[in-house]
């Protein structure tokens, strides 16, 4: 079919005896099933009527390293680009592989774009289910930051004495004073004033770096650190609310940078979550917003135990993991009183998702399933040091220890190459939608 077809021109496709749709999705990846419902409602029709998975526009997924049919020891699924994706709604699974994702492996997401990394520590935003590609800045574009690359612990950044002076390096043989963690996709370019991504750096004895770029941006800003709060502790995840970066640490504390100022001038301490918890108890947080507005946090809690987490081999390694998850909490803070308060349950009828990725919202669907894997007032967590993904009752409260049967487990390595993220297809969206506004609505808080 030529450029040049136009509308006359491509109706018969619509007229695809039922059949015939089932037979072409028999033989397309899990990228072509996703954009097959997307053509029109008759090729929609035809999908749900297949034994083929579909992911309907918004499915949230798990996205994992692939299988590993030979049983070896080392992943090689970074090399064809292959992944896995998994179904939360239906428990499907299906296998492919993209283009875009050959000798990379993601570190950070948002809908259905992916931010992907090499052991060159490039950077680059993805969308897998459409092909298209966007550059980020060089790291290196941050004075004073020489990029390393390291073959055998994944990418980083280093930090020399001297903020011009920049030392030749063989990599294999040098450590990375500083980690890729994260990059938090804020905005995909999608949205009508382009991307906006937060990278976070972890470090072995400090709180980390963080840094922001946004489309049109030629390199990335470094935001300035605290001086004298070493109880901040680490880093564990970054965002951007209400037009302000955003990055809490381990102590709960969160650091509030204006975007404008903040390579100069030290972050906003937000007012601190007040809740008694044991000096030894372990914690992670993570951040998200409410459909009001207002910033929540998210605190995972864990036994503090010695644990060996074998996983220091992956591309990008997250220090964080090195304890049990027991339980998670939700707060948001009161844009008016400056207070946080404890949040029992989601409404009702809403899951949220968190980790690497964006956090996002669910409907979850009241069908009366006995034992649905999609459960409202429930917070999803991946990357857990037992398993791909968590799930959470906060209906449950202080009396809620997580338990095994509350995991998702796929078949790949125990300690996979790639992170598990979760991952939400939207590309399939009726023709009358556009993902502009979709973007726009869900960024208006940005």
């Amino acid at each position: 079919m030529s450029s040049g077809s136009n509308d006359a021109d491509t109706a018969p496709w619509a007229d695809f005896l039922p059949e015939l749709c089932v037979l072409v999705l028999d033989h397309l990846d899990v990228i072509g099933i996703i954009r097959f419902p997307a053509v029109c409602s008759d090729w929609a029709t035809a999908s749900k009527n297949t034994h083929c998975p579909r992911l309907l526009s918004g499915t949230p997924t798990l996205l994992t390293s692939s299988l590993d049919p030979e049983g070896y020891d080392i992943e090689y699924d970074v090399e064809p680009g292959a992944f896995g994706l998994h179904d939360v709604t239906t428990g499907k699974s299906c296998y492919g592989e993209a283009e875009g994702l050959k000798k990379r492996t993601w570190i950070g997401g948002k809908n259905d774009w992916l931010v992907t990394t090499d052991l060159r520590c490039s950077v680059e935003l993805l969308n897998p289910i459409t092909g298209v590609r966007v550059p980020l800045p060089s790291f290196a574009t941050i004075p004073g930051v020489e990029v390393v690359e390291v073959r055998d612990r994944g990418p980083g950044v280093s930090f020399e004495k001297s903020p011009h002076h920049f030392q030749k390096v063989t990599p294999r043989f040098r450590m990375p004073a500083h980690r890729l963690q994260k990059v938090m996709l804020c905005r995909t370019p999608a949205h009508p004033s382009g991307y906006l991504a937060v990278a976070l750096f972890s470090s072995g004895d400090s709180t980390g770096l963080v840094a922001f770029t946004a489309a049109d941006d030629k390199r990335w800003t470094l935001l300035k650190n605290p001086e004298g709060l070493h109880y901040l502790g680490k880093y564990t995840d970054v965002t951007v609310h209400k037009g302000k970066v955003l990055a809490v640490a381990t102590s709960g504390n969160i650091c509030s940078w204006d975007m404008d100022v903040g390579t100069t001038t030290e972050p906003t301490i937000l007012p601190p979550l007040d809740i008694d918890i044991d000096y030894w108890v372990k914690r992670v947080f993570y951040l998200a917003t409410s459909s009001g507005g207002d910033l929540q946090l998210v605190c995972m809690f864990g036994d503090n135990e010695d644990i060996k987490d074998t996983r220091w081999w992956r591309i990008v390694f997250d220090f964080q993991w090195s304890f049990w998850p027991r339980s998670v909490l939700l707060h948001e803070l009161d844009a008016v009183t400056d207070t946080w308060r404890r949040v029992g349950d989601l409404g009702g009828g809403r899951a949220l998702f968190v980790g690497a990725n964006y956090p996002f919202y669910v409907d979850v669907p009241r069908d009366g399933s006995t034992d649905p894997l999609l459960q409202a007032d429930c917070v999803y967590v991946t990357d857990l040091i037992n398993c791909d993904a968590g799930i959470f009752d906060l209906k449950l409260g202080d009396d809620f220890k997580f338990n095994l049967d509350a995991r998702f487990c796929y078949p790949a390595l125990s300690d996979p190459l790639q992170m598990p993220m979760w991952f939400r297809p939207t590309a399939a969206l009726p023709k009358s939608t556009s993902a502009r506004s979709i973007e726009e609505q869900q960024t208006l808080l940005l």
